[in-house]
């Protein structure tokens, strides 16, 4: 069958940093015609900075720009070689300096980026294992992408989880030659660390542990001649497992990468040929001189000042924020500090809103960190005064409180969407803030857990007659699937109707909590590898999800009036009532499915609400049933399509027996099955549970379903079961719905099975004198050669964090389809 469309991770951040970039916080240009890290100019407004990574604001030492006008007064703009022939000569001093510094040889490559790519395709084996931390620097995680391609098996554990690490380790060391173990220092983010002493034990306790450590964030505000985070952990030296990467950027003041290593075997192997030092540029001889300049530094007693200074600004601004309840997520010693503020909506008005108040901070949003944990990051540096920082805290609080009543959030559902205790003291709110989620609109939301909770045809002026899913369809489901001994066939049905002041339904719609297989709309590869895990685990990697609609249903399961004034409150509140859902059943993930793909308000209104954007199967709808003979049929197809219809379809329809039944005999709904299971097992588009059989069982009593059944004629073989059998749905409103079909694919290719099946579903509902056909999802192109259109669809997800489908993503290479 036809590939479905699949997510590009591209095009979900596009969606999401864009309503950023409209809001006008990010993309921004300075406008200053000099810096001082203290202040920025930005849209023509003097703001305070509170976004650098330049920590020690080294970047505007007197000695560090000298030293990058020296140095270009010595050796020009740039030195075009590479560096496999001759290096500038400022390399050799500084490579000294360094080496002086960690008591470790050092690569040192123009980013860190490259020094990742320099150094972690030169190291890792074949026959290695890596695992990394869930938050490991997004450039880590590309270096390592590269190896999948090369056969290395690469694994992903929650963050900071050594005991997730060791279980992995004991599972997999016979496997593997090596295991490296791959995290950062300090976390970009939320500026936690990692334990590092911890991971060394753990490395000492598993002869095949490696640490691979990214320690950017770390340098020169922490450890002995500002060699770090890590290395303040390892008063030994650098431990002799451990590569370690560091960044003569940030608070180093410079631009560089560096890859420091606990032996010269290793050193040697990248030095020699480390990718991106063959084919890439030098650094430049400014930015050369300025990293010496600042290795001076490192190596005199300065830097202790500096470090010192530092860490009184940072517990400083810890105990204003001690005196506010802002749900600061970690507090540490690190300059870098998170502020949660749960959604993207109430991110960017705290933001914007800080912005024009004369604060500059940074939005964190997906994928830096999960869709659900959206917040400001804020940095410390030796540029900002103390009465900047008491400013900060202020105006934060202030705007923080604001924003809440604005963007209808509350303390409670931030902290829990972060797992962060209550205050234990009291502290002082702001007088206009409010713990309930904005006014009341006067819209009221509706919740049943069965339709017959719901007047038949209230259900079936709004969703009834779209598919399947009128209201003795639901019946039917929920029937089908409780009462199963499978714990997937046990569904938990919600039903929703949000009415506007007069009582005017705005929204109505349905869902099913189900468990749900994590890698439901991955890459066919991926969900093939995940299967041959399943042989033996059958429940790994799944976890109970709230899907709008159902697994069964297809098609727009959402009715929203557009043209009421409260569709976006009626929108909002069934979302709060979802995550309020989420919390009681312990779901991983809500996705809102099968929605137009063409709507930029509710893409813009949903990526504020946190959910991501996927790229879903296109629907498949015959809609111009106006024919009464094959002739008249040909007519409504296109060129290709009669071509199709004339060698494919009715070529091979003389082969055929079609018998369209309202009941099957026993045995020959047990075939039925069964060629389901071989579809069902064949095609990986979707890949979710088998249905129970009770619902086949249950479809064949129902008068609103019909089976057509296809036979080879016995004078073309003597197989007397149907070849292939179509479950069909007719509803109240002369919708025609194709929900399954069973194939023997014995007959696939020489009869052309399943062309014919579409043929003749369409024949039947026009002979049924059914307004529109609904040839759901998957074999787009056979679908439209029959004379579908499709409909592109989009989902909307959130999952409370983004470590399953990372770890899939980390794990599995996607194959060639």
């Amino acid at each position: 069958m036809a590939k479905i469309r699949h997510n590009n991770i591209l095009d979900t951040v596009d969606s999401v940093l864009s309503v950023s970039k409209k809001k006008g916080i990010i993309h921004l240009h300075a406008e200053d015609q000099a810096l001082n890290g203290q202040h920025l100019t930005l849209n023509g407004q003097k703001v305070l900075h509170f976004g650098t990574c330049g920590y020690l604001g080294l970047e505007h030492h007197p000695a560090v720009k000298r030293g990058a006008i020296d140095a270009i007064e010595r050796y020009g703009t740039q030195f075009p070689m590479s560096r496999t022939y001759i290096s500038n000569p400022l390399y050799s001093k500084l490579e000294r300096m360094i080496e002086t510094m960690y008591n470790a040889p050092v690569v040192i490559s123009k980013n860190c980026t490259l020094s990742h790519l320099t150094t972690i395709p030169s190291i890792i084996h074949q026959s290695d294992l890596v695992i990394l931390d869930h938050q490991v620097h997004a450039s880590v995680q590309e270096a390592v992408k590269k190896l999948l391609s090369q056969g290395v098996t690469v694994e992903m554990v929650r963050h900071n989880n050594l005991e997730m690490l060791e279980d992995r380790i004991k599972k997999q060391r016979s496997k593997f030659e090596r295991i490296w173990y791959m995290a950062d220092s300090v976390y970009s983010m939320y500026g936690d660390f990692a334990p590092i002493p911890e991971m060394i034990a753990l490395a000492e306790k598993y002869e095949q542990l490696y640490l691979y450590v990214d320690d950017a964030h770390g340098m020169s505000w922490a450890g002995k001649n500002g060699t770090g985070y890590a290395m303040s952990q390892m008063p030994d030296g650098l431990y002799r497992k451990m590569i370690l990467t560091a960044n003569l950027g940030k608070a180093f003041g410079a631009c560089g990468g560096l890859s420091l290593f606990p032996n010269e075997e290793w050193y040697n192997k990248v030095n020699n040929f480390g990718g991106p030092l063959t084919f890439s540029v030098q650094i430049e001889p400014a930015t050369l001189g300025a990293a010496i300049a600042s290795a001076k530094i490192h190596l005199s007693d300065e830097i202790v000042g500096y470090q010192e200074e530092l860490q009184k600004k940072i517990a400083y601004f810890n105990t204003l924020l001690r005196q506010t309840d802002l749900p600061l997520v970690h507090e540490s010693e690190s300059p870098i500090f998170f502020i949660g503020t749960g959604t993207m909506d109430m991110g960017n008005y705290l933001v914007q809103a800080l912005l024009q108040d004369g604060i500059y901070v940074n939005l964190a949003t997906f994928p830096a960190v999960p869709a659900k944990n959206i917040g400001v990051r804020i940095t410390i540096s030796l540029t900002n005064a103390y009465e900047d920082i008491e400013e900060l805290v202020h105006k934060l609080n202030v705007h923080f409180h604001r924003a809440l009543s604005e963007t209808y959030q509350t303390l409670a559902h931030i902290r829990k969407a972060f797992k962060l205790a209550a205050p234990t003291t009291a502290v002082a709110v702001q007088a206009d803030s409010a713990e309930t989620p904005g006014a009341n609109t006067g819209t009221v939301l509706n919740r049943y857990t069965t339709i017959e909770a719901i007047d038949a045809a209230l259900w079936n002026k709004y969703l009834g007659h779209r598919g399947m899913f009128d209201w003795e369809g639901m019946r039917f489901l929920e029937a089908s699937f409780r009462e199963n001994k499978e714990q997937e066939n046990n569904w938990g049905f919600r039903y929703y109707t949000v009415e506007d002041p007069q009582g005017k339904p705005v929204l109505v719609t349905f869902a099913a909590v189900a468990l749900l297989k994590e890698d439901m709309f991955a890459q066919s590869s991926i969900s093939r590898a995940l299967e041959r895990e399943r042989e033996n685990n059958p429940y790994y990697l799944t976890a109970t999800g709230i899907v709008l609609g159902t697994l069964f249903t297809e098609g727009n399961h959402l009715y929203l009036d557009r043209e009421s004034p409260y569709w976006k409150e009626a929108l909002k509140a069934l979302l709060a009532e979802l995550s309020s859902e989420q919390e009681e059943q312990n779901a991983g993930s809500i996705l809102l499915r099968d929605l137009d793909a063409n709507d930029p308000e509710l893409d813009e209104f949903m990526v504020e609400q946190d959910y991501v954007k996927l790229d879903l199967p296109e629907s498949c709808v015959v809609e111009n049933l106006n024919w009464s003979t094959e002739a008249e049929y040909r007519k409504t197809l296109s060129k290709k399509g009669r071509e199709n219809f004339v060698q494919k379809i009715k070529r091979n329809e003389h082969f055929y027996d079609v018998v369209v039944k309202d009941r099957l005999p026993e045995e020959e709904l047990l075939h039925a099955m069964a060629l389901f299971k071989n579809v069902k097992n064949n095609n990986f588009a979707i890949n979710n549970f088998l249905f129970p059989d009770k619902l086949f069982h249950l479809l064949n009593e129902s008068d609103a379903w019909e089976f057509i059944v296809l036979y080879i004629k016995a004078e073309y073989s003597i197989n007397r079961k149907p070849v292939a059998v179509g479950f069909c749905h007719k509803n109240a409103a002369n919708v025609y719905s194709f929900m399954l079909i069973g194939m023997d694919y014995d007959y696939l290719m020489e009869y052309g099975v399943y062309r014919q099946m579409l043929y003749q579903v369409l024949k039947r509902a026009n002979a049924l004198q059914c307004e529109k056909v609904n040839f759901g999802i998957s074999a787009t192109l056979e679908k439209k050669k029959i004379g579908a259109t499709p409909y592109p669809k989009v989902g909307y997800h959130q999952s409370k964090d983004n470590f399953t489908m990372e770890m899939i993503g980390a794990t599995y290479a996607v194959e060639k389809e």
